[in-house]
């Protein structure tokens, strides 16, 4: 069955109750969202998701051309409160088609509720190469809709196209996804394109491709110079900054740093929060350039100004402290590093609670200043604290958890227990070479420190 001559909220709501009554009553749903637009996607997926959630359901974003294999994989991470949203099909063809027909009892045997984002073309090739499938659905549901985006929900598309915060690699993959689309439908709307390259450009930061985040920021710069919007463009000379940083190309980085400062201070005054993030970002490029006297007198600034705006119970005020904690380390000092990183823990624990991703950091940069001191054991705690922590979190696949495993298996290693360095190490390769792949700099990192103790 199609359904299209209904309002849009109709339809949304339409799946939505599919979704909740297989949950309710344990079945299978399988239904297929018809779309031309990505707009109207990203409107439909957003008022889904809080619908479903609303309902005490979960999303799970599946990406058709990293997991071809559709009906082994969502059985493998189903739970009866899972919705799985497939997206780029197309992509996956044509062995997305082949697993789909040949698998189709899956989704029947393990009641996996399922919506598959189409265009026509798609669900043609789809209802005419997996039949035995096809016939397996609950339903069609048709998006077709051309909208004007001045009649389109632009706070909502704004809104979207800011957006940042993601828990999860697959989320921030997703999120990616959409917005790259995005790009072809708004060549004329220079606004709303350059929220969406600078969110790009934070987005592929945060997965590690740092040189495909500084080719968005320096786009969306063009743009922000163009509206003559100095605020903004301060803000994204940050960006760059810090991406040029994470590229270890520091001397570049402090050239954008110090631009974002000058406009920072010229546009904010000299006590401004924003201020103190070029001063924090300039105090990390130069420790990273072994400055850490200069690193010291950027981040004092920093925690400054943070302490006057924010007072001495702020998550700011306690990155200030990390990092200074992390200058006087990188000097050799680590009982002022202690003294500075046991601050920002106890801050975070006050502000964040005991189970947030700064409290996690806290915990590791203190395992580094007591393994620096010698003292192994009590930085195996608190990596350990890291870890519980970061698995809360962020589950058991993001880079962050391989941090943790690396910092574990290199602790273990000083203690000599060979065989639970090469386990936590090991942990830290799979999870690296899933994300990254295989010949990513962090990725032969590790294998070359594992390979040393297999050689052993």
């Amino acid at each position: 069955m199609i359904e299209s001559k209904e309002t849009f909220d109709t339809r949304v709501l339409r799946v939505g109750n599919y979704l909740v009554r297989a949950y309710k009553h344990n079945k299978t749903s399988i239904l297929f969202a018809m779309y031309l637009s990505e707009f109207l996607r990203i409107d439909v997926e957003k008022s889904l998701e809080k619908f479903l959630i609303e309902h005490g359901l979960k999303i799970v974003y599946v990406d058709a051309e990293k997991n071809k294999d559709i009906p082994s994989y969502v059985s493998s991470i189903n739970s009866i409160n899972i919705v799985f949203l497939v997206h780029n099909i197309e992509k996956g063809f044509p062995e997305v088609i082949q697993f789909l027909n040949f698998k189709r009892e899956e989704f029947v045997e393990h009641q996996i509720k399922i919506v598959f984002w189409v265009n026509e073309q798609e669900l043609v090739r789809i209802s005419t190469e997996a039949p035995d499938f096809f016939a397996f659905r609950n339903r069609v549901v048709e998006f077709m809709e051309t909208p004007i985006i001045e009649e389109f929900r632009w706070s909502s598309l704004v809104e979207f196209a800011k957006e940042t915060d993601y828990k999860s690699i697959d989320e921030i993959r997703h999120s990616i996804d959409l917005k790259e689309k995005l790009l072809f439908e708004l060549s004329s709307e220079d606004e709303i394109r350059g929220y969406l390259l600078n969110s790009l450009g934070v987005l592929y930061d945060k997965i590690s491709d740092y040189k495909k985040a500084i080719d968005y920021f320096e786009k969306a710069l063009q743009i922000t110079k163009k509206f003559s919007d100095r605020q903004d463009e301060g803000s994204i000379l940050g960006n760059i900054g810090v991406a040029y940083i994470n590229l270890g190309n520091n001397n570049i980085a402090i050239e954008y740093l110090t631009k974002s400062l000058e406009i920072n201070l010229f546009v904010f005054g000299d006590k401004h929060p924003n201020v103190a993030i070029s001063y924090n970002n300039l105090g990390s490029a130069w420790l990273d350039l072994g400055n850490a006297n200069k690193a010291i007198e950027f981040q004092t600034k920093s925690l400054e100004i943070n302490l006057l705006v924010f007072g001495d119970k702020h998550p700011d005020v306690a990155r200030d402290y990390n990092n200074l904690g992390e200058a006087w380390r990188s000097l050799g000092n680590a009982n002022k590093a202690i003294e500075y990183l046991t601050k920002a823990l106890e801050i975070n624990l006050l502000v964040l609670g005991d189970k947030h991703p700064n409290v996690a950091a806290s915990y590791n940069n203190l395992g580094l200043a007591w393994n620096d001191l010698g003292n192994t054991n009590k930085a195996i705690e608190y990596y350990t604290k890291a870890l519980e922590i970061d698995l809360l979190v962020f589950g058991d696949k993001h880079p962050k958890i391989a941090i943790r495993y690396n910092n574990l298996g290199a602790a273990w290693r000083d203690l000599d227990n060979t065989n639970k360095a090469i386990e936590y190490l090991t942990k830290a390769l799979e999870i690296y070479t899933s994300t990254y792949g295989a010949d990513h700099p962090k990725t032969k990192t590790i294998k070359s420190n594992l390979d040393l103790l297999t050689k052993k």
